[in-house]
């Protein structure tokens, strides 16, 4: 089983022919290869999405079947793992990653890398191994000037990732933007405010559903913000299917808080309302785990400070949540107007 071929099949690449899809074969004569990327020859062809279908998941049979005997008896490469970064190369020996999954991830990363200009590239570059002010030492320019491009070269990178994600519905780039907003409340290209204006249009009985069916609040938030940015081209069809086979009682529902609503709200409620019936439709069962995972947090936090759980949310936790929010709707504003947000 051929990773790299793995890796780019199971993106589902749009062909230039619509309605079709790449597939990558591995091509041991790098003569007639169509395409050869690290090392390796590949012919790349169009199927349509139901042959697409059937190849991958004889790929994935074959995958798991072939990937945990190969992790585990083939020698490495000594010329291939001396290609990644120290910390990659950590993360290979700990057994968590495979070898070629992350010498793949390294190779789509460069490629992005390669699109910027020369001075995002170049600051980046430095910021590797320098603080902003050695950097505006070396370059003659101010610390501020520095992070200004720092902010501008990582916006620019961001964006190659996202418009590359959208195009392969990749769901690695949902959780990269997941795990920044743990760490920092935040997500790329200021996608956390863009999805939280959608959220806040969604009706609090639906948000109680939502979370009795998405099991945690992350789940919530990762499958929100998929039916967010995917699929945008889908949207009217989706929409007019969903009110079509929509009963009456879903139907009155959706007039009364959502007729209104801009496309992207109402797609976002469609697809999370869908979601949750086909769980139901395959017998799974909705939970209070989420929300009593929630409180039960707040509570032990209460606890500590004396005091009772409502209070210490408005008094401690909100507080905060609101300062950071604002502070980002801030930086949002100067990135895209130029200009400082009035109070």
């Amino acid at each position: 089983m051929d990773k790299l071929a793995y890796h780019y099949n199971k993106k589902k690449i749009p062909a230039e022919t619509e309605g079709k899809y790449l597939y990558y074969y591995p091509c041991d004569d790098l003569e007639n290869a169509t395409v050869q990327m690290g090392g390796h020859g590949y012919i790349i062809i169009e199927v349509t999405e139901k042959e697409w279908e059937a190849l991958f998941e004889l790929d994935k049979i074959d995958y798991n079947n072939e990937h945990k005997y190969v992790r585990h008896t083939s020698p490495i490469s000594d010329d291939e793992e001396d290609e990644l970064p120290v910390k990659e190369q950590e993360v290979f020996i700990s057994d968590d990653i495979p070898i070629s999954t992350a010498t793949v991830e390294k190779i789509d990363k460069e490629n992005l890398f390669a699109k910027l200009s020369g001075e995002d590239r170049q600051i980046l570059n430095l910021l590797k191994n320098e603080n902003q002010k050695k950097i505006a030492e070396k370059l003659g320019v101010t610390q501020g000037y520095v992070s200004t491009l720092k902010k501008k070269a990582q916006f620019n990178l961001d964006y190659l990732e996202y418009k590359s994600a959208i195009k392969t519905n990749d769901s690695e780039f949902i959780w990269k933007c997941w795990n920044l907003f743990v760490k920092k409340l935040e997500m790329p290209l200021f996608l956390d405010l863009e999805l939280e204006f959608v959220l806040n249009f969604l009706h609090p009985e639906d948000i109680k559903h939502f979370m009795y069916w998405y099991y945690s609040f992350g789940e919530f938030i990762r499958y929100s913000l998929t039916y967010y940015i995917y699929n945008e081209d889908k949207i009217k069809e989706e929409i007019t299917e969903y009110l079509y086979k929509a009963t009456e009682q879903e139907l009155a529902w959706f007039k009364q808080n959502y007729l209104n609503a801009v496309p992207l709200v109402q797609i976002v409620y469609i697809r999370l309302i869908t979601e949750v019936a086909r769980r139901k439709d395959v017998g799974l069962n909705g939970s209070n785990k989420a929300i009593d995972g929630l409180r039960t947090a707040i509570e032990k936090l209460a606890e500590k400070a004396n005091m009772p759980p409502e209070q210490f949310f408005a008094k401690r936790i909100y507080p905060i949540i609101a300062t950071i929010r604002n502070t980002r709707m801030k930086q949002f504003y100067r990135f895209y107007t130029g200009k400082n947000l009035k109070k």
